[in-house]
């Protein structure tokens, strides 16, 4: 016995030691990434914005005023204003608008809001605490997406054990989506899109990496204030928390129950950010569910009104989001300045599709679909989708009459919905909680932005796909665990390069290049 204890001792050492070597790894890796990562959004993107909006806030947040004063702002002619004076929408005597607006109102009490939640000003506050107006909201935006980077691959080694696997599905996140443009711009919506992004992030690893309900629902909280539409995203963690809450009968006597511990901790570590949001904008709007929206400039002038044909919220502008996110194409055919008679493939400013900025995305729509005829007919028909969108961008540059071609109610999607149901009926028949947790996020989400007036306006890919983007990475991660494809590398690598070229077309290269538009400036301008 004592032989075998003394051989068990040093088993045991060596477990421990391997531990421990592990986690340093891990934690190497992990600064590694955030550092090359840095680099990389740094040194590739815009380096500043001219909508610094949060620093502005905080700024006068400091200086004690929740509406925006012109000494305390950066930039004031560039903001997109929320005007009220504690009654009705506004403008103050004087204010150049005036003449756009049908019935206006003018009073000495309107004020000048900002009409975004106050998440991000609230990671901006220390900054601006230390430098003043000073402070690069662009530089502090990289950050917040770098520090993204370790949280992804945290999650990554919940669904693969190889390390390259996993370097390889943080890369997909950080390198090939639309997330790398956004957090290198760092304006107005951009560094709430980050900020939201890094947020439900951490929010996902305490839901299935460490599960913690509490912590969970505070970091759900925090991308709620940065981005209100990230609330929706919460079903995700009431379905993937199903093992925490739900009493199962061979576990409870032979009956069904409910154990409130963990509804009780999400709901703890929610609520005190729904009630932030909600004082903040009573405070302002003299209602906690007014956000500024319902004030903002743009929804008032007469001259933006066909813009807001049925309102700021209306199912009928479903189809106008579908068509950016799933058909909107790069700019085939251009001629650049200085190009001669070269043609060119330039991101379009109108958004593109998801698919085309994100191909690996494509994998999403199949996760959990273990019908091999399923799988392979709903592959053809998306592949054929895909081509048709495609084909018809690139016939525009010669004018053929593809390029016109529409085909009846839409036709050319129905593979897209067909799949993504395909997708929830097999989550649901397989019980498998993660795959269901993540469509019970991005379709509710999804519905809710599609509701609203406007598709994202100048930008790069479909930047409102980004409150449900990390679900769909999450979809990927599990498609393809420890089963890497060659193919799956193809898409993968493709995601990177489509991006790569978007950040350097929009932020190095010639802004004529891009439409016309001066990307870092006005790239986070409309929307």
């Amino acid at each position: 016995m004592r032989a075998n204890a003394a051989r068990a001792l040093p088993a045991g050492r060596s477990a421990i030691a391997e531990s421990v070597i592990e986690r340093r790894n891990v934690i190497a890796i992990c600064v590694a990434l955030f550092l090359f990562t840095f680099l990389i959004y740094w040194g590739l993107g815009a380096r500043s914005t001219t909508y610094p909006h949060q620093v502005s806030q905080a700024n006068n947040l400091l200086h004690g005023h929740l509406d925006f004063l012109p000494q305390y702002t950066v930039h004031p002619e560039n903001l997109e204003r929320s005007m009220f004076d504690g009654t009705s929408y506004c403008y103050a005597p004087g204010d150049p608008q005036i003449p756009t607006v049908p019935n206006v109102r003018v009073t000495s009490d309107c004020k000048t809001y900002m009409q975004y939640s106050f998440g991000p000003v609230f990671v901006a506050l220390p900054g601006v605490a230390v430098f003043g107006m000073d402070f690069n909201q662009t530089l502090l935006s990289v950050l917040i997406g770098a520090l993204t980077a370790p949280i992804v691959f945290l999650i990554a080694g919940k669904f693969s054990s190889k390390r390259g696997t996993q370097l390889l599905l943080t890369a997909l996140m950080m390198f090939g989506t639309i997330f790398w443009f956004a957090a290198s711009n760092g304006g107005v919506w951009y560094f709430a899109h980050t900020t939201a992004t890094f947020f439900i992030f951490a929010a996902i690893y305490f839901a299935i990496s460490k599960p913690n309900p509490v912590f969970a629902g505070a970091m759900l909280g925090a991308a709620f204030l940065c981005r209100p539409t990230m609330l929706a995203t919460g079903l995700f963690f009431v379905v993937s928390f199903i093992p925490l809450w739900l009493k199962r009968p061979e576990d409870n006597g032979g009956r069904w129950g409910v154990n409130l511990q963990p509804i009780v901790g999400f709901a703890a570590g929610l609520a005190p950010f729904l009630a932030i949001e909600g004082v903040v904008n009573y405070l302002r709007f003299s209602s906690p569910l007014e956000t500024g929206y319902g004030y903002m400039e743009p929804a008032n002038q007469d001259f933006q009104q066909p813009l807001f044909p049925h309102g700021i919220f209306d199912v009928r502008y479903t189809a106008k989001h579908a068509a950016v996110m799933l058909e909107a194409m790069p700019v085939f055919g251009g001629s650049p300045p200085d190009c001669g008679s070269c043609a060119a493939v330039v991101p379009s400013n109108n958004g593109m599709a998801i698919w085309a900025t994100t191909p690996a995305f494509l994998l999403a729509m199949f996760t959990g679909v273990n019908h091999r005829r399923v799988s392979r007919i709903g592959a053809g028909l998306v592949a054929a989708a895909c081509a048709f969108i495609l084909f018809r961008a690139i016939s525009q540059a010669w004018e053929s009459d593809l390029a016109t071609t529409s085909l009846p109610l839409g036709v050319q999607l129905l593979p897209f919905w067909l799949m993504i149901g395909a997708a929830v009926f097999f989550s649901l028949r397989n019980r498998d909680l993660l795959i269901a947790a993540c469509w019970a996020a991005i379709i509710p989400t999804g519905l809710i932005i599609f509701f609203f007036a406007a598709t994202g306006w100048a930008q790069f890919g479909y930047r409102y796909g980004l409150d449900f983007t990390p679900f769909l990475w999450l979809l990927v991660a599990k498609h393809i665990g420890d089963k890497l494809k060659p193919w799956h590398v193809a898409l993968i690598l493709a995601a990177i390069a489509v991006n790569f070229m978007g950040v350097m077309w929009i932020y190095h290269f010639d802004p004529n290049h891009v439409g016309g538009l001066d990307w870092v400036a006005m790239g986070d301008r409309f929307g």
